[in-house]
């Protein structure tokens, strides 16, 4: 019974930082998550960090988007125990630890015992099962290299970047329809 009360306590917290509060950051710091500055969470941090939050460092300037889990135990100790009988009392935990301006994309998954540098992209829906050197993009299941930042950044010149960042959905429909109406002829 005390566990369904803490557990609904919980979501009763969940609710009130990320929706209500809009500060999913906050709630994360109280799970018991290590966040840097100027980082930005877009999910509810209870399923994002796991039932070992406590595990997890996150460097300044990360940014996890939608969808993204964190795992830091091994589920495989459910059948090694059977196999194992002295393991019936055993878990598998290792910590995950994100570097300095990371951007973790949409429905990524980062495995127990990670570490991701600095400077690093992971494309959406990746499963980073290995550790990610300074300046790289990864992306894939299981996430590989895919480039560098530096080469990320180099292309950046020859696209077409718009100011849109500080807009609102409607003013940013507006300003693309304006700059770009191809893209929204029938």
């Amino acid at each position: 019974m005390k566990y369904l009360i803490k557990a609904f306590w919980l979501r009763i917290k969940a609710f009130w930082w990320v929706k209500i509060r809009r500060n999913p950051v906050v709630f994360a710091r109280q799970l018991g998550v290590k966040v840097g500055k100027g980082c930005q969470i877009l999910d509810d941090p209870l399923p994002v960090f796991g039932t070992e939050p406590w595990l997890i460092t996150l460097g300044d300037n990360v940014d996890i988007t939608a969808g993204v889990r964190f795992l830091n135990h091994e589920g495989g100790m459910w059948c090694a125990r059977v196999l194992r009988p002295e393991l019936k009392d055993y878990d598998l935990f290792r910590p995950i630890k994100v570097g300095n301006n990371v951007m973790v994309g949409f429905r990524s998954l980062i495995m127990p015992g990670v570490t991701i540098g600095n400077n690093v992209i992971i494309a959406g829906h990746s499963v980073v099962t290995r550790d990610v050197a300074d300046g790289m993009v990864v992306g894939g299941v299981p996430a590989k290299p895919i480039s560098t930042v530096e080469r990320f950044m180099s292309n950046l010149k020859q696209e077409e970047l718009f100011p849109t960042k500080k807009m609102n959905i409607a003013q940013k429909r507006a300003y693309l329809q304006k700059e770009r109406p191809e893209w929204f002829a029938n």
